[in-house]
């Protein structure tokens, strides 16, 4: 699920239950009010989605809620219905957009918008050849949009396998496919073998948004 930043709406607002309309109300940034509650309601279309529309009519009486784990991962409450619980969820915002993916597998997504900053930390994320790599893959991109597809691939891969630093991981293939990119990317884990993922990735509006499903 997609939505774009604008300001909150009275339908958007009772959307939210009780205590996640005490935690928006205290945050003192109206664009960090904007942020979470845009990956809120994206996270729970996905959870409209798989509960399906028999349950509409409990979803605003529900006691269940997003929360976050002890790393700030976000997932469902105890209390959720059990086919919500048995899926992983993960959001992000990046400028203009929220994203947020729900599956029965472990995930990740990623919003970034394309700027030109991304150039001056190119070192923090990128390996030697990676930059290549992408320059024969993207050939009709620029720099900026390359590096910033290369940047949010590699931030939903590390949501999904809660890896601590993009230098752990390293692109090794790009394709173009149904007008977006297939990424393939070794991961170096510190307790295992080094894995290799597939990472999906768009354009849309100047932002690249990506997501990644580990295998099981």
């Amino acid at each position: 699920m997609v939505v774009r930043d604008q300001p909150p709406d009275a339908a958007s607002l009772a959307a939210l239950a009780p205590d996640e309309s005490r935690r928006w109300q205290g945050f003192t940034s109206e664009k960090r009010k904007r942020e979470w509650l845009a990956g809120r309601l994206c996270a729970y279309a996905c959870a409209r989605d798989i509960l399906g529309p028999e349950y509409e009519p409990l979803f605003a009486v529900r006691d269940w809620r997003l929360e976050n784990d002890a790393n700030g991962r976000p997932r469902w409450s105890e209390n959720a219905p059990e086919i919500l619980r048995a899926t992983d969820i993960s959001i992000s915002h990046g400028g203009e957009y929220a994203v947020a993916m729900a599956a029965a597998r472990r995930l990740g997504v990623d919003a970034q918008p394309c700027l030109a900053k991304i150039t001056r930390i190119t070192a923090l994320f990128a390996h030697a050849g990676e930059e290549a790599l992408l320059a024969a893959a993207l050939p009709d991109q620029d720099r900026i949009i390359r590096l910033t597809v290369l940047w949010s691939a590699k931030e939903s891969l590390r949501k999904a396998a809660g890896l601590p630093a993009f230098l752990d991981m390293r692109l090794t293939d790009c394709k173009t496919i149904n007008g977006g990119w297939r990424l393939r990317l070794i991961a170096w884990l510190q307790t295992a073998a080094p894995q290799t993922a597939t990472v999906a990735a768009t354009l849309r509006d100047n932002h690249a948004l990506a997501f990644c499903l580990l295998d099981e």
